[in-house]
């Protein structure tokens, strides 16, 4: 079965979606800055020109947000930011489809490879992304001020 994802940019409207998703994933958001939720004016700040920001929506519905570079000045590699489904709707599948269609994307682009950084801590994260093929090369301090675990994938 073939689930009907689409993404759709954020527009300023959609800022309590986004909270709602991204406060939902109370653990991520611990392991990234140390408090269960974020404030909308650190959402608006995480929405920045410089990235694309995509609400994920199945069948109309808001499920999740896609944060993506086309291409990381400091490497020249599409790097994908964030891909988080609301915790409640965990575990069907929408993850794994909202990447596959992410990456399908990028193959008709012609990339030949995407990058992700992952908070060292994030277990779940480390394994779902080494299920689809992504494979660790270096720890690294990230933009945010952390340091994350960095992984590519081939296409």
């Amino acid at each position: 079965m073939r689930l009907n994802i689409r993404f759709v940019p954020v527009e300023p409207a959609d800022l309590d979606t986004v909270q709602d998703i991204v406060n939902s994933n109370t653990a991520y958001n611990l392991m990234e800055n140390g408090r269960p939720e974020r404030s909308r004016e650190e959402l608006l700040e995480q929405l920045s020109p410089d990235q694309h920001s995509l609400l994920i929506r199945l069948d109309g519905r808001a499920i999740g947000l896609l944060q993506y570079l086309d291409e990381n000045p400091k490497d020249g590699y599409p790097w994908l930011g964030l891909l988080m489904i609301h915790d409640r709707l965990k575990g069907k599948g929408y993850g794994k489809a909202a990447y596959a269609s992410y990456e399908q994307r990028l193959k008709q682009e012609g990339k030949q490879s995407v990058r992700i950084g992952v908070i060292p801590e994030n277990e779940p994260a480390k394994r779902f992304w080494g299920s689809l093929g992504f494979q660790y090369y270096a720890t690294k301090l990230a933009n945010i001020g952390i340091e994350v675990d960095c992984y590519e994938k081939a296409l």
